[in-house]
């Protein structure tokens, strides 16, 4: 029995013919390709019992015979598996199971068929072009595949890569992936082969992308500095990669709130490292992080002034005239945005920075400094990160707006990494911690909104009409939120004094 480490992405037709053909000089040593078809036939029982068992059995055509593999815990997350693999050579193209030799996956086994047999249930044929790869004394296999999956009723195209890591650290199968992979389109995969082939038999079908939040971090005292990073990073990736999906699927300004969360909530986890991880990897994932944080930021702003800053005094005005022709402008400059940004997320720096998503991860298990509890180091940067928001909160009263705005995100980031160890200490504690945070953030938050207001009058000389009944509405609303953000501001003071009174859950 052994373990793959694999990273899967889906490629474009082109892409597949870029990486099969002759590749340009890397900074890598890369082996000669072979090129072979392959003919894959997946078994299971009519009622599919070992899919429910999360198994698959295969039967691969192989020098004149056949290779038989089981596979466990063979899900694809993020574009990662980590699968249990079992294999077997065999004379014929019937499934031999008395040549599994693993008694834990036998079982297993025995109770997924219910004393059913095994019948075809789906093949896959590829053209499959594999190298040998070294990168930073790490062994990679890279496997280019174009082909099909294939049921008696129907066929799906199949163009994808696996890059498999055969011997070395996860380091070096990052560098790898994107000296290789940086310039292509792709996608992280999701599914497994068999897991296409299953969907493809049972004729399902994708459900459209959905606006997603982030999901609690499971970690406790236990867990080690570097399995609970890569668990917070775990719970960041998943928030980045569903709401980036529903951002380019539809226009729902939620999508893009969340993904912008997550890349916010990425920057803090990585900024927290800082001081344990001195690899250049993690300088370039920041980097990679930065780069789309701002372009998704740019059409989080554009919502905000219509629906936060625009829309409620529109709400409130007794003289309407004007706001339509501006909302049009803002609408307009909304949508030249979103198309800038869906751009973006398709291009090399998004690419770029799903391969970090991924891969990088992996690399904290060879960091030794991260392999104590991690309750301590949480207990570290949670104080780090409250003394920077009390060295800015010293003079509250008389902070520019570019401070205020240094506290904002120091408070944000207090509040991520909050978050984030929160699993560690008293639930009731944290909650607390986190109510009177949000109710300082809240004020911080809306005065950084209307620093935003006076793009109202550069958009609507840009996307609209010169109209002095659309620049008077947008005089009018600055004017209105300027008001209300200095009266709210006059709760800054007594709102940090509440968060300072809260217990400090870390000490």
């Amino acid at each position: 029995m052994q373990r793959e480490l694999e990273l899967k992405v889906e490629l474009s037709a082109s892409a597949v013919e870029r990486l099969a053909g002759e590749l340009p000089q890397m900074n890598l040593t890369i082996g000669p390709a072979s090129t072979t078809k392959l003919r894959t036939i997946y078994f299971d029982t009519p009622a599919h019992g070992l899919h429910e068992a999360g198994l698959s059995l295969r039967l691969r055509s192989q020098n004149g015979g056949w290779l038989q593999t089981l596979k466990a815990d063979q899900h694809v997350a993020g574009g990662l598996s980590n699968p249990v693999e079992l294999e077997a050579v065999l004379a014929t193209d019937t499934p031999d199971l008395g040549k599994i030799a693993d008694k834990k996956i036998k079982r297993c086994l025995k109770k997924a068929l219910k004393g059913a047999s095994l019948r075809p249930v789906f093949e896959t044929v590829v053209e499959r072009t594999t190298r040998q790869i070294k990168a930073r004394e790490s062994e990679i296999e890279l496997a280019v595949d174009a082909g099909e999956v294939r049921t008696p009723e129907a066929r799906a195209e199949l163009n994808e890569a696996e890059l498999e890591l055969k011997a070395g650290s996860a380091e070096g199968l990052l560098l790898a992936a994107e000296s290789m992979l940086a310039g292509h389109e792709l996608k992280l995969g999701t599914r497994s082969k068999a897991e296409r082939g299953y969907r493809l038999a049972l004729e399902k079908r994708d459900s459209s992308a959905e606006p997603e939040k982030s999901h609690p971090v499971r970690i406790g005292r236990k867990h080690s500095s570097a399995s609970a990073f890569a668990a917070i990073l775990t719970s960041v990736s998943r928030q980045i990669l569903v709401n980036r999906a529903a951002v380019l699927e539809t226009d729902d300004p939620e999508a893009t709130h969340q993904l912008r969360i997550g890349l916010r909530r990425l920057r803090s986890a990585l900024q927290a490292l800082r001081p344990f991880v001195t690899s250049p990897s993690l300088k370039s994932f920041e980097h990679r992080a930065r780069e789309l944080t701002r372009a998704v930021g740019v059409l989080r702003d554009a919502d905000v002034l219509i629906s936060a800053i625009a829309a409620p005094i529109e709400a409130k005005a007794s003289d309407k005239s004007g706001f339509a022709e501006l909302n049009e402008a803002l609408l307009r400059h909304r949508r030249a945005t979103r198309e800038e940004v869906r751009a973006a997320l398709r291009g090399p720096a998004w690419t770029r920075l799903q391969l970090y998503l991924a891969l990088w991860p992996r690399t904290l298990q060879e960091n030794d400094k991260l392999g104590r509890p991690v309750a301590k180091l949480a207990r570290k940067i949670l104080r780090k990160a409250w003394r920077k928001c009390a060295k800015l909160a010293a003079a509250i009263d008389d902070l520019s707006g570019e401070e205020r705005h240094e506290m904002r995100k120091a408070l944000k980031k207090l509040r991520y990494e909050t978050e984030f160890f929160a699993p560690l200490f008293a639930e009731k504690k944290t909650e607390a911690f986190v109510r009177q945070l949000k109710a300082l953030q809240d004020v911080f938050g809306y005065v950084n909104d209307v620093r935003m207001a006076p793009r109202l009058i550069e958009i609507q000389r840009h996307h609209g009409q010169t109209s002095i009944a659309a620049a008077r509405a947008a005089g009018y609303i600055l004017g209105q939120h300027e008001a209300e953000a200095r009266h709210l501001w006059q709760q800054a003071a007594p709102a940090w004094r509440e968060l300072q009174r809260a217990s400090r859950f870390w000490t």
